[in-house]
């Protein structure tokens, strides 16, 4: 149980970095390997531990964003890929933005950068949303 806190603690840190860097794949991608790895040191933690794919197939059908993040991670061919593109922010919306990202849209036809995990069916995910609720998801 020890290892599984000091995993936890590592993966927490690493999602604080990824959230003060929200445009950086290498982090957000080091969250989603964190995520993963830490799903399968639950697995080895358990009394008796029986079907691994078993396991993540259960979690995976019970998140919605852990389902994602496995994905990303087993890396396949046609799997989902992160990518940073501009995303439309409606003026009703403004008084959500932070300053930056505000005095951005102004300049690039409001619109702001954003990390996002695009899946093989070409639908697009907010990264750093999914990858919260991943480890929400975690307990």
């Amino acid at each position: 149980m020890d290892r599984l806190e000091a995993h936890r603690d590592y993966l927490d840190a690493a999602w604080r970095a990824a959230l003060a860097a929200p445009l950086s794949v290498r982090k957000a991608m080091l969250v989603a390997a964190l995520i993963d790895a830490y799903v399968d040191r639950q697995f080895a933690a358990l009394p008796e531990p029986d079907d691994i794919l078993e396991f993540r197939a259960g979690l995976a059908a019970r998140s919605p964003a852990l389902a994602p993040v496995f994905a990303l991670c087993a890396w396949r061919e046609g799997g989902p890929r992160p990518v940073i593109e501009a995303v439309p922010v409606p003026i009703a919306d403004y008084g959500t933005l932070s300053v930056e990202d505000f005095m951005v849209s102004l300049y690039n036809d409001h619109s702001v950068q954003r990390l996002r995990l695009v899946l093989p069916d070409g639908t697009r995910l907010d990264m750093l949303a999914t990858l919260g609720e991943a480890i929400a998801a975690l307990g």
